[in-house]
């Protein structure tokens, strides 16, 4: 009999710890998942904070590095058919073949030609501006595109300066090529790549080969 009752209050004791350790759990859980996300919210918000410094950082490095191909290729001294000349020269520089600069009078708006790796055809029109260009020129270049020599080839139109928001429009709705002055440092240091082919950014191909890439 007192075996019973030993075995009796054993079972009780079981039975009044159970609840105890649920009310328990039901307390630190809680605490330790809010606690967990909180880290995890924290960690999230200084990678957040660490991608953007990074990107801000990147940018800033790549438009230092167009700035400084611009200037060692004195673009700013440029005239309008040394600008033909330099285009042409970074077509060669591209592997394109039979390059030609062909602006003068007749050109029917067109200033240099050449044919890519692959066989395609580009008929480039080269604007020397120091101010943006407009959706006017941009037309009139889709025009010279539509003369039968040139029906073939894909339009490509370099700048030493900017399109305006309209000019960019048009030129997206023509399927035009377009190298503007950021694009042009690119070019100029071999960040970017007319053609087949694909060229890693700016600030990347400085890390590789140092300040005085061009």
């Amino acid at each position: 009999m007192r075996k019973g009752r030993r075995g009796g209050k054993r079972g009780e004791s079981g039975v009044w710890w159970a609840p105890a350790v649920g009310v328990v759990l039901l307390i630190a859980v809680p605490n330790v998942v809010a606690s967990s996300w909180t880290t995890l919210l924290a960690v999230a918000v200084v990678l957040g904070v660490l991608v953007g410094v990074a990107v801000l950082v990147i940018r800033r490095l790549g438009a230092a590095y167009r700035r400084d191909a611009l200037r060692r290729a004195g673009v700013e001294r440029l005239d309008p058919r040394r600008f033909e000349e330099l285009a042409a020269e970074l077509l060669r520089r591209d592997g394109f073949r039979r390059v030609s600069v062909v602006g003068g009078a007749g050109d029917r708006g067109i200033d240099v030609v050449g044919v890519a790796s692959d066989g395609a055809r580009y008929a480039i029109q080269c604007k020397y501006y120091t101010r943006a260009v407009g959706p006017g020129q941009v037309r009139d270049f889709v025009g010279a595109l539509q003369a039968k020599p040139y029906r073939d080839h894909r339009g490509v139109l370099i700048t030493s300066h900017y399109l305006s928001a309209e000019a960019t429009r048009t030129a997206g709705e023509h399927d035009l090529i377009v190298i503007d002055r950021d694009r042009l440092g690119d070019w100029l240091i071999d960040a970017y790549r007319l053609g087949p082919g694909r060229r890693p950014p700016a600030w990347l191909v400085r890390l590789r080969h140092g300040r005085e890439a061009r």
